[in-house]
């Protein structure tokens, strides 16, 4: 699904940011990445989705290079940055909606899917209200519903955890575990804290300092 060969990324001669970065993931296998905010592993993201250049190595998808991918009809991936992109102006409902009509998804299918994703994500109460207007739980919320929407391959998420408390941390993780499991995808997830690493339950690795390591 995704192999990672000698990746190396570098925004300066003399320090590569990530070093000689190696791993595969098979369909429907899962990895959580720890490291601190110093380690890279936003950048590894960015760099996985061709947002980042990379200085050397090679990324595959689907054994095709990140060179040729399409990524819009070769594979499907899920995103998930602190900071997610919005619609900031539109409602809740309408951000799903939209995630929908560039699919060309019919108007009887794309309102069952959306109202079931506001409902299955309790986002319901707050669907005509700007995505300006909502708070950091709420946009990773929507952020899911929208994934829930659609058919994943492989889901890449950032720490997003850092600014949730701990009820709010627990209701989170259960929506990603189960919306990976209800798509059977691969997932490459990124943590600061080993406690949130052992609450997903997958194969882990250590960050540190740009370099990957399968224990500190």
């Amino acid at each position: 699904m995704l192999k990672v060969e000698h990746l190396f990324v570098s925004f300066t001669k003399e320090f590569y940011t990530l070093n000689d970065i190696n791993f595969e993931l098979k369909k429907s296998e899962r990895l959580i990445i720890i490291g601190s905010k110093e380690s890279g592993r936003t950048v590894c993201l960015r760099t996985l989705l061709g947002l980042e250049p990379r200085a050397k190595g090679d990324i595959f998808y689907k054994n095709i290079s990140i060179d040729k991918i399409d990524f819009q009809n070769d594979i499907s991936v899920a995103y998930l940055p602190v900071n997610c992109a919005f619609l900031e102006n539109k409602t809740v409902k309408q951000n799903i909606e939209y995630v929908l009509k560039i699919r060309n998804k019919e108007d009887g299918y794309l309102g069952i899917k959306v109202n079931n994703a506001l409902i299955e994500y309790g986002i319901d109460y707050i669907k005509n209200k700007k995505v300006k207007e909502l708070n950091y739980l709420e946009r990773l919320k929507l952020a899911l519903a929208r994934f829930s929407v659609r058919n994943i391959d492989i889901f890449l998420i950032d720490d997003i955890f850092e600014k949730l408390s701990s009820l709010e941390l627990n209701k989170i993780i259960k929506m990603i575990k189960q919306l990976i499991k209800s798509n059977d995808a691969s997932a490459l997830i990124m943590t600061e804290k080993e406690e949130i690493a052992d609450s997903f339950g997958y194969n882990k690795k250590y960050l540190v300092y740009g370099s990957l390591q399968d224990t500190l």
